[in-house]
């Protein structure tokens, strides 16, 4: 099974008109997408399945929804709770939309360092959190992929300790959702990814400066797209790379026009180990 293209699926905003936009991703090699709401916007489930059919690739997973009262580290049980149950009615909605896989953030925004008893705690409740939703996950036949974040979130920055605990939980239907761009703020994508290796069942890919999250377009920033796809071929990653850009129309086409599309085909075609 090889590695396809995948693109982010924005529902809810006015700047992705799906028959339009879309239609610049698949020109770039997509095939799926992955459903990604405003969550301002209340957003119906009707709403989400016209907007993917209108861009005409099927849909492979959602990000669930995330930010402050989604947390599944939280410290107080009850905040927790509303996390997981939460992301359980995400894992329904995923079927819905003719996806099995649902992106979970690991913990909130945090400015500051959490300090280390706080940081204990929060590992302790996304274990629960973590074996609750691959339980739930096993139900339904979803998978409930736990993404690498950002430095300034509370825990999950560092993709070789998420792949660790996910590792010793050792539940088939949870696994990792690998970012390169937050990788890249905290210090690599390549090695990241080996760490973390067979846990990782979903590749978000985009690119940055190495100190935002830009979500630029990869060969755009400071990503070795070419190390990188060396990287998915060797630990035999066979998923989804999924382009989590959200650039507008006018942009895209002058990438595809600046050959934006061959670059893309020669990473994918690094990463399935092909010359």
């Amino acid at each position: 099974m090889a590695i396809q293209l995948g693109t982010v699926a924005p529902i809810g905003f006015d700047d992705f008109p799906p028959m339009v936009w879309l239609a610049c991703l698949r020109r770039l090699g997509c095939t799926v997408v992955q459903a990604y709401r405003n969550q301002r916007a209340n957003v119906s489930t009707r709403e989400m399945i016209d907007y993917i059919a209108a861009g005409a690739m099927p849909c492979d997973s959602l990000h669930g929804v995330f930010g402050e009262e989604f947390d599944p580290s939280a410290c107080a049980e009850d905040h927790r709770l509303f996390a997981v149950d939460t992301y359980k009615r995400e894992g329904d909605l995923v079927l819905e939309l003719g996806g099995r896989l649902v992106v979970v953030h690991c913990s909130t925004i945090r400015r500051e360092p959490v300090p280390a008893p706080e940081r204990d705690l929060r590992w302790k409740q996304l274990r629960k959190s973590i074996v609750e939703l691959a339980r739930h996950g096993e139900a339904l036949g979803v998978t409930y992929a736990f993404e690498n974040l950002p430095a300034y979130h509370a825990i999950g920055s560092d993709a070789a300790e998420l792949a660790a605990a996910l590792r010793e939980i050792a539940q088939p239907h949870a696994a990792m959702c690998f970012d390169t761009g937050h990788a890249l703020m905290v210090g690599g994508c390549c090695q990241a990814l080996r760490d973390a290796a067979e846990q990782v069942r979903y590749v978000h890919l985009s690119d940055n400066n190495a100190k935002s999250d830009d979500h630029e377009m990869p060969t755009y920033g400071q990503l070795d797209c070419d190390a990188f796809a060396d990287a998915m071929h060797e630990i035999g990653y066979h998923g989804t790379a999924m382009l989590e850009v959200f650039h507008s129309v006018d942009r895209l086409n002058e990438m595809i026009d600046d050959g934006l599309a061959e670059n893309l085909a020669a990473v994918l075609a690094r990463a399935n180990g092909r010359p």
